[in-house]
């Protein structure tokens, strides 16, 4: 059981110190039953019951003490794990490689990091009762065999029975939870399509009536999953209680036929056996949520260990390259892994050299390979073939957090943060300077390390975006068509005032750019066609020819 163990594990809970106390609160409550079974044969006797009295407000203490006290600590304990593996999970999510992760896929990701860890959060409760529930059954048929041998074997094999019923479902239980995540992933991607492409949904009557459709069409499939372990659970609840209501109906009516019990001992079995419908009735009911709390469970520590595999040999950054030279490309290459009977889009081998402070401007029609290339470029895919030097040095798994920080780069479908992570201080003199330049000082401001707002059209947002790569201070910056969202105006100034500024400071920069109107701003110009790369100028080449 995936559940107990991280509990054991990783929690603590299932020391001595868990059993002693579930022991205690089982022990407690099964006196109640004791106590009040010898104080009903000796309701005549006061003196007798007055001591009785004592002893049930003692073992109701007892039971408050121990049941309290149990059910807080498993609570803490079970709250601190999820915040360790909420921590954990992201912290393995953030070390892991870009290409990993989009094969995960994020709707995991977030269904573990949310719903999955809710789940065990709100069965931790639950699960304590149902354990000393069972601890409880266990102490009161203890005491049945004090009373009746005959009623203690014949409650044990209706126990047993009971429990056979219930492991012969557990399998199917467990394939149909499992069906019902992975139903649910699917319902997440779906309805993230949906807010993400929200403007494309509106666009189209017929996309929007296809996803809604779809997603109506998951939701009813993950209803019917529910449905069908909630029928399994509902048919195993009924049958307890039936067995036990039979259970007690044989104490009254089959006991006194085969065993020579008193009639007092007849009453006390049968009152027994009624009050194990309560605790049994708790088991029950808290196996639905264990099972739930046990997939959860399975679906996170699978999740950890998925991105554990992926990213065992990521370190965190070092001293960097500094004071760099160039980035050289050797026959590196990178191929998507092919889908279906498809064959995987290749890019490369390329040759291809970044010198330091050049201006650099990659052109290509869509679906050439610009965008492979500038991920392969900037470290977010491995090179499958070939290798990426800087200044000789080779780049690989323990040097590639301080490659990658060589760059700020702004994608295409850039996602850009409210808050300015990973710029420990911020220049306000440089800043101010940018908002004036792209002429955002009315739009939006830094207060703290956060814009004020970033709910803006789209050019806006690009330049909001522009502004906090410029603040990060990298000698490299990557523009992947930064200027197609932008008017003529701020198009022109990005070209003919914002990149010779850049190169005054001695900023690579490396933009692909549609736009041949600002081509003459290039150093170098190189073109991707087909995931080929060819240099169409090379001002550094000239310059050495004259």
């Amino acid at each position: 059981m995936k559940l107990l163990d991280l509990l054991r594990k990783e929690a603590g809970i299932g020391g001595p110190r868990f059993i002693g106390f579930a022991a205690l609160s089982g022990l407690s409550n099964a006196a109640i039953l004791a106590i009040i079974n010898l104080a009903a044969s000796n309701a005549s006797d006061k003196g007798e019951n007055f001591h009785n009295l004592i002893l049930f407000g003692l073992a109701i203490a007892v039971f408050v003490v121990t049941q309290r006290a149990l059910m807080i600590e498993v609570c803490e304990k079970v709250e601190l794990l999820i915040d360790r593996i909420r921590v954990r999970l992201i912290e393995r999510a953030r070390r892991a490689e870009f290409l990993e992760l989009e094969e995960i896929g994020r709707s995991e990701i977030y269904a573990c990091l949310t719903r999955e860890t809710q789940i065990l959060s709100q069965a931790a409760p639950n699960v304590v009762i149902g354990l000393q529930s069972a601890i409880l059954v266990v102490f009161t048929l203890l005491y049945m065999a004090f009373l009746s041998q005959t009623a203690f074997w014949l409650s044990v094999g209706f126990t047993v029975v009971g429990a056979m019923i219930h492991l012969s479902r557990s399998a199917e239980v467990k394939r149909e939870l499992r069906a019902a995540f992975e139903c649910e992933n699917a319902l997440i991607e779906s309805l993230g399509d949906m807010l993400d492409g929200f403007k494309e949904v509106k666009m189209s009557t017929g996309r929007s009536a296809d996803i809604a459709h779809r997603i109506a069409e998951i939701s009813a499939r993950v209803g019917r999953m529910r449905i069908r372990t909630q029928t399994l659970y509902a048919t195993d609840f009924v049958m307890s209680q039936v067995t036990f209501f039979i259970m007690t109906g044989i104490m009254v009516f089959v006991v006194p036929t085969i065993s020579d019990a008193y009639i007092e001992v007849v009453v006390m079995t049968t009152t027994a056996s009624l009050f194990l419908i309560g605790p049994v009735s708790n088991v029950v009911g808290s196996l639905p949520i264990f099972s739930n709390a046990n997939a959860a469970a399975e679906n996170v520590m699978a999740l950890e260990e998925r991105l554990g595999r992926v990213n065992g040999e990521v370190r965190d950054a070092g001293g960097g390259f500094p004071d760099f030279r160039r980035i050289a490309l050797q026959g590196a290459s990178f191929s998507h892994r092919p889908s279906g009977g498809d064959k995987g889009f290749a890019v490369g081998p390329v040759d291809f050299t970044v010198e330091r402070g050049k201006t650099i401007f990659l052109t290509g029609g869509n679906g050439s390979g610009k965008t492979t290339f500038i991920r392969l470029l900037v470290g977010l895919y491995p090179p499958g073939g070939g290798v990426i030097r800087v200044d000789g040095a080779p780049v690989g798994p323990a040097n590639a957090a301080d490659y990658r920080n060589l760059f700020s780069v702004i994608f295409s479908d850039n996602h850009l943060f409210t808050e300015l992570y990973g710029i420990p201080s911020i220049d306000a003199d440089q800043a101010a300077e940018l908002f004036a330049l792209l002429e955002m000082q009315h739009k939006s401001q830094i207060a703290g390390r956060r814009f004020t707002t970033v709910r803006l059209s789209g050019g806006q947002r690009k330049r909001l975006a522009l502004i906090a790569a410029l603040l990060e201070k990298r000698p490299v910056c990557v523009f992947d068509e930064w200027a197609a969202d932008q008017d003529p105006y701020f198009r022109e100034k990005f070209y003919r005032i914002i990149l010779p500024r850049l190169k005054e400071k001695g900023v690579t920069v490396i933009a692909i750019t549609h736009d041949d109107a600002y081509f003459d701003m290039a150093d170098v110009h190189i073109h991707m066609d087909n995931g080929h790369l060819t240099v169409v100028k090379d001002e550094s080449v000239l310059e050495g020819t004259t």
